[in-house]
Order: structure tokens, then C-alpha cells, then sequence
């Protein structure tokens, strides 16, 4: 009480919170013989247009597998504009680029792949590597 008639605040109540980096988020779809699955990258605005690109390039590959010719790749969206796209598109599969995203907050099953984020794979060639493997074994285990 003394400090406020004095007009100083303590410092525990100066300090401002932590602000969590912003995201961005980018989609693409697989379209399989007889499964579909959704893939989610996340990029902090630290580097989006090298994680954008990054994620871009996987889509492309991924795509080369695709029964579907149109490509269909979300870039740069935000949380609520993610949200909408996973709610409106029916996938059997969910592959999240990122192991601290908010897309496997309420998400527990066994359909649902996780691999480096693209921050990661920029900072480390062996996560790229690690990703490749992931989607190898996921697509394995789909097509059998």
C-alpha cells in the first residue's frame, strides 16, 4: 500500500507476459486411391516465407502421388481460416507438420501423423529427412 500512495508499482506487476510468436498456417490435401489426407504446416513469422515455401515444396511432391489433378494447397492462413478449412474438408488422415500445434490440442487418435515443424526442418537436414520417413511409413501403411 505504501509503494501505491508513493506511486510505484511492484515489479512483478511491470513485467509484461510472454507474447507467443504469431503463426501462420498452410494446408494441402492428398487425394489416395481410396484415402485423402490433410496435411498442416505452421510457420512463426520468424522466417514464413522460408517455412511457406518449404511446406510448398512438400505439397509438390506429395502431389507427383496424388489420383487428383488439381492442387489443392492453402498458404498463409490464419488459426480461424485453418480451422474452417480442416472442418470443411472430409480427410481420413491428418499429417501436422509441427508437435506443439494447436491442431492436436483435442486430437487423440490414431489417425493422426505428427513430424518436425517446418522451423525444424530448416534449422536441421536430419528432421527433413526424419519427414520423409514419416510420410514413407504413413503411406505404407495406407496403401499396404
Amino acid at each position: 500500500m505504501i509503494l501505491e500512495e508513493l506511486g510505484f508499482e511492484p515489479m512483478w506487476l511491470l513485467k509484461q507476459k510472454a507474447i507467443k510468436p504469431k503463426k501462420i498456417y498452410h494446408s494441402y490435401t492428398l487425394n489416395l486411391t481410396r484415402f485423402r489426407i490433410l496435411f498442416i504446416g505452421e510457420s512463426t513469422l520468424t522466417l514464413p516465407d522460408n517455412e511457406r515455401d518449404l511446406f510448398k515444396n512438400i505439397a509438390l511432391y506429395l502431389h507427383g502421388q496424388s489420383i487428383n489433378e488439381s492442387l489443392r494447397l492453402s498458404l498463409s492462413l490464419d488459426y480461424i481460416k485453418m480451422k474452417d478449412v480442416q472442418k470443411s474438408l472430409e480427410y481420413d488422415y491428418l499429417f501436422v507438420l509441427g508437435r506443439e500445434s494447436e491442431f492436436l490440442d483435442k486430437i487423440n487418435n490414431e489417425n493422426v501423423f505428427v513430424s518436425s515443424s517446418l522451423e525444424e526442418m530448416l534449422n536441421n537436414s536430419e528432421s527433413k529427412k526424419k519427414l520423409w520417413q514419416d510420410i514413407q511409413q504413413l503411406l505404407t501403411k495406407i496403401t499396404g
